[in-house]
């Protein structure tokens, strides 16, 4: 039994370096055929395993699964066989207000090891406001566990994930995430290893059908490899058919110390499922090419006039609370007003007064009321003074407001009409809706011309 023991630590320490299945790999062939890069891309599963942030925009509850043969990774030549799941769900509390979401992944990792992880994330939507942007927040609770095929031996620790999105505009987000904050040893036998702390950091932008991401990422060394940092991009654009669903190209490229290879992939979404598949071509450090599969379902997307109609309830909502600020701003305005009114009445009523006794009253007596009653008229001018400026500040905030409700109305609208294009829903409702909105927002101020391009094309065809 000890000679059998002996040459199985032989194969061990002989063996080549096993990687940790805790690397920054994208957890769907989306992700991959991006080059591993989309952290900073938030709404979907793709950065999951990269910033746990980015899973808090996701608005319906979404599942993942997907298998990967990976030969080239960021860190360099593997030979992983896996797979992995993924789910989320949004969470629309009044005291909280993003998602939840659950992550696993096995990994077969050759020659001598089978890593699991299994992921706790909560992600927040709308957290903060700074400047024109907002800031969201996530964190990851992972167990992670690695046993030897050939040995018997097994290793389970816990570690931590943070990340954060920063969103300004209407289509760009910058992140940054910390990944195994804890670098928890995943040793097993005599193969000393450790899960890599890694820091990225992300940009994205989106613009229409147009997705560009693009990743900057620093690892430490483990598995007897060195630390390594590499740049990565990818760009993804998607056509829109009448009733064959959305089809989407992508593709990526990775540049680092130890790696440098060239992804594509393609994918076909229709009523909330997508299929994706991906190819990764290695341009140092070996030849085979990695492959990665997988498929999605967004629940609650089955009719598009019915999401139509989700959308246009949840606006109506957003109009009346406005409404409603706007109808108690305008009480509080009528108030001051007569406030006002009031005190200008009671301040004329005075000065008759102070007439009327100036002529009656001696010289010492009008002294005294004199003095007492400029003392009150001060007062009360100092009184309409304040009021005066109050109820000025109010008309301009309430100016504010209705100058801003109408430009975010009108973002609303836009971007329900984009959704409805990637949709697919029929060119008579696209320019119905267009007209609708030319009518609603004619002569309020806002610029409507991106709208009328859009009519004059439409129209055209």
């Amino acid at each position: 039994m000890k000679i059998v023991v002996s040459v199985l630590a032989l194969i061990v320490a002989l063996a080549p370096a096993v990687r940790a299945s805790n690397e920054d790999f994208a957890i769907n062939a989306r992700g991959m055929a991006m080059a591993g890069s989309g952290m900073a891309e938030p709404g979907g599963l793709s950065g999951l395993i990269l910033n746990p942030a980015s899973l808090g925009d996701v608005r319906r509850p979404l599942f993942e699964m997907g298998i990967r043969r990976l030969f080239h990774a960021p860190v360099g030549p593997v030979d992983i066989s896996g797979m992995a799941l993924g789910a989320a769900i949004p969470i629309d509390g009044d005291t909280a207000k993003g998602a939840l979401g659950v992550s696993w992944t096995q990994d077969i990792n050759e020659p001598v090891a089978l890593d699991r992880m299994l992921g706790l994330t909560y992600a927040t939507r709308s957290w903060r406001e700074i400047g024109a942007g907002i800031l969201d927040v996530g964190i990851s609770l992972k167990a992670i566990s690695r046993s030897s095929r050939k040995i018997g031996a097994r290793s389970s620790k816990a570690t931590v994930d943070i990340g954060t999105i920063f969103r300004w505009g209407e289509d760009q987000t910058i992140g940054f995430s910390m990944l195994n904050l804890t670098r928890p040893l995943t040793s097993v036998a005599d193969f000393d290893d450790r899960a890599p702390f890694i820091a990225k950091l992300g940009y994205a932008r989106k613009v229409r059908r147009f997705t560009v991401v693009a990743d900057l990422t620093k690892r430490e060394g483990s598995g007897g490899r060195f630390g390594s940092g590499g740049l990565s991009g990818g760009m993804e654009y998607a056509w829109a058919t009448a009733k064959q669903g959305l089809i989407t190209v992508r593709n990526g490229i990775i540049l680092g110390g130890l790696s440098r290879s060239y992804s594509a992939g393609l994918g076909w979404s229709t009523l909330g499922a997508r299929v994706d598949y991906a190819v990764r071509v290695p341009l140092s450090h070996g030849s085979r090419w990695s492959h990665a599969f997988s498929i999605s379902y967004r629940f609650g997307q089955w009719d598009p006039e019915e999401e139509y109609e989700r959308l246009l309830s949840s606006e109506l909502s957003y109009r009346r609370d406005l409404s409603r600020a706007l109808e108690a701003a305008e009480v509080k305005q009528w108030k001051l007003a007569e406030e006002l009114r009031m005190m200008r009445e009671e301040i004329s009523d005075l000065r008759i007064e102070v007439a009327d006794r100036e002529a009656e009253a001696g010289e010492a007596q009008r002294i005294a009321a004199d003095a007492a009653r400029a003392l009150r008229l001060k007062e009360l001018e100092e009184r309409r003074r304040g009021a005066q400026a109050r109820l000025e500040k109010l008309r301009r905030d309430q100016e504010r407001m209705r100058l801003a409700n109408k430009q975010a109305l009108f973002n609303e609208d836009w971007k329900t009409f984009s959704d409805l294009k990637l949709q697919g829903v029929a060119e008579v409702v696209l320019i119905d809706f267009l007209k609708k909105i030319l009518r609603s927002y004619k002569g309020t101020g806002v610029d409507l011309g991106r709208a009328n391009r859009e009519l004059q094309r439409l129209n055209r065809r």
